[in-house]
């Protein structure tokens, strides 16, 4: 009996289990500047985004109830931990992998860095193991959250385009064939 790698291939796709689709919650850029704004998973998990030491550049403060918590920088960098922004140009994923710890804060705790659009990456337990997700804050603004609705898979943040950056990818190559096309119509026609 011979089996191909395609043969392998199209066999392990055909009995890969269905992923579910992250959850993506917009919060239209609730600012919380002057009051903490929240957002509640279920079961008691909740996050709340205030600003700490109001000011011109005032950092955020994250604060979280339940078994939520909030992927926090340790030692050497900060004792005691520290939440942290990730930034969203890099690309990456948060999950089991991530290199973080993960802190819960029942009182208000500053993200450095907050001041630049970032991503507070965090995890909860409503009884079917670990779901990971991230919160999308900039200075004083919380726009929304994402989070894998399947326990123990990766969110993804930054690198994936969004559908709108496609259909402008997609329109450039379009007009660049155009043009390449009439060039060499031009050339055939003066030859």
């Amino acid at each position: 009996m011979r089996i191909t790698l395609t043969g392998l291939a199209i066999a392990g796709v055909m009995s890969a289990p269905a992923l579910a689709a992250p959850t993506t919650v917009a919060l239209g850029g609730a600012s919380f500047a002057d009051a903490p704004v929240s957002y509640d998973f279920g079961g008691g998990n909740s996050i709340t985004f205030t600003t700490v030491a109001p000011g011109s550049f005032a950092p955020a403060g994250v604060s979280t109830s339940g078994n939520l918590q909030v992927a926090s920088l340790g030692a050497p960098f900060y004792d005691p931990p520290q939440p942290t922004a990730y930034f969203t140009n890099r690309g990456g994923s948060f999950g089991p992998g991530v290199l973080a710890q993960f802190v819960g804060y029942t009182t208000p705790a500053t993200v450095p860095f907050s001041i630049v659009q970032g991503l507070v990456g965090f995890r909860f337990d409503l009884g079917q193991g670990l779901q990971y997700g991230y919160a999308d804050i900039t200075g004083s603004t919380f726009s929304g959250v994402r989070f894998e609705t399947t326990a123990g898979a990766d969110v993804a943040f930054g690198a994936v385009p969004e559908p709108a950056t496609w259909m402008l990818l997609i329109g450039g190559m379009a007009g660049v064939g155009m043009a390449m096309r009439r060039k060499r119509s031009a050339l055939l026609n003066n030859l």
